[in-house]
């Protein structure tokens, strides 16, 4: 199985505002999880140009950290992100974010 690694756990916690130090571990799965997920989601959009070691473009790192950074921000969670309570009821986004699907450049229509 190819090995992407566009990220690293530094990015996840970085984006996320926290030390990388505070929950290493934790922020490589994430970054492993999200580099794989995302490679092989612009692989099924035909982008079959990508390095799986050099991240095609600025957006499409973004889009991987944003997306890492979900799944970190999803840790104990039984189905979406952590919450407030007392803000009232939230919907739970289902699949990814439109704008993380654009900054992947990913679900759009391909142009002939």
């Amino acid at each position: 199985t190819p090995v992407c690694t566009w990220i690293t756990g530094t990015d996840i916690a970085d984006w996320v505002g926290l030390t990388y130090a505070s929950d290493a571990t934790f922020f490589d799965q994430c970054a492993s999880a999200a580099n794989q997920f995302c490679w092989r989601r612009r692989q099924e959009s035909n982008k079959l140009q990508d390095s799986l070691t050099t991240v095609p473009s600025g957006d499409v790192k973004l889009g991987t950290i944003m997306y890492g950074g979900a799944l970190y921000r999803a840790k104990g969670s039984v189905d979406a992100f952590a919450s407030f309570n007392d803000m009232g009821q939230v919907m739970p986004t289902v699949g990814l974010s439109p704008i993380i699907k654009q900054l992947l450049e990913i679900g759009a229509h391909a142009v002939a």
